[in-house]
């Protein structure tokens, strides 16, 4: 991996000169290019060439496994018939770009429609009633992402960086007694309403990075989370809950694979807290995990 993006993390900055040098391979214009998302990944939108850049965090050998997979997932999912966004495999794909990989993919304009959580609970449904693909996936394993992020933290207070550690090293053996006993199928592993897209009256469920093999009841977590966390109203949920045919919250283990969700959100958040909205949300995520408040409000970024 390029040091000197380790060192600096994924910022604006240094994603937008990913993208330029990616798409100056690829042949594409970037003069218009519109940052969309910046998280786990750099997300831009190319509207005039059709096109949305994905900008990766590094290209060290896990993030390349983990795009790969991706790529091979999504290509999956349109060979089903599953309402997916595809690749664009007319386009060079894991372009090395300044230390980081850049994968292209189909740009979808706004819509009119405004995906709703019974479009999630439908798809999700979908989802879950697919055969495995026929190359292998991992099991469901979130800890490897956040101790990287723990690991290469910077421009937060430590002491919030070793509770996280702490937080994540009592919660590991839960989850996996957890998981074991949870039958194993394939699952989306971050399955929001944010990761929905209206292609006309059509809904496309995005986002393929967390696909794994796992607890089914791993992908209704963020709904479920969102009724303490982000103010879901009850009625919302439970009709999600309806739609799909499931409550994850009067399922065994609940709790526990809650917990770790929350880690996992509050350190994707790490990564951009630095200063402004997002440290102001990591520090009141911070507060509420250390009182163990499990209804404090958080807020969306």
């Amino acid at each position: 991996m390029n040091a000197a993006a380790s060192h600096q993390g994924l910022t604006q900055a240094s994603a937008t000169r990913a993208l330029l040098t990616a798409c100056s391979v690829a042949r594409l214009g970037s003069d218009q290019a519109d940052l969309l998302r910046l998280g786990e990944n750099a997300i831009y939108a190319l509207p005039r060439e059709g096109v949305v850049v994905r900008v990766a965090r590094s290209d060290a050998g896990e993030i390349e496994e983990k795009v790969a997979k991706e790529l091979a997932v999504a290509r999956w999912l349109m060979s089903q018939g599953f309402p997916a966004v595809g690749p664009r495999d007319d386009l060079p794909q894991l372009v090395r770009a300044e230390g980081r990989l850049v994968t292209f993919w189909e740009y979808i304009p706004p819509s009119q429609t405004e995906p709703g959580l019974a479009d999630l609970a439908m798809l999700l449904r979908d989802l879950h009633a697919l055969p495995e693909p026929g190359f292998a996936l991992p099991a469901l394993d979130p800890f490897p992402t956040m101790w990287r992020r723990l690991e290469q933290a910077h421009g937060v207070r430590r002491q919030d960086v070793d509770f996280l550690s702490e937080a994540c090293s009592h919660s590991e053996a839960a989850f996996r007694e957890v998981v074991g006993r949870h039958p194993a199928g394939l699952i989306h592993g971050d399955a929001h309403r944010g990761n929905l897209l209206a292609r006309g009256e059509q809904v496309l469920l995005i986002d393929y990075e967390a696909v794994a093999v796992g607890p089914q009841a791993w992908d209704f977590l963020p709904t479920a989370i969102a009724v303490d966390r982000f103010a879901l109203p009850r009625s919302d949920y439970d009709a999600f809950c309806r739609s799909y045919g499931q409550d994850v919250t009067a399922s065994e283990g609940y709790e526990e694979l809650r917990t770790v969700r929350e880690l996992g959100m509050t350190t994707w958040l790490m990564q951009n807290a630095q200063s402004g909205a997002a440290a102001q949300e990591f520090a009141l995520r911070m507060e509420s995990l250390r009182k163990d408040d499990r209804e404090r409000r958080w807020h969306a970024l």
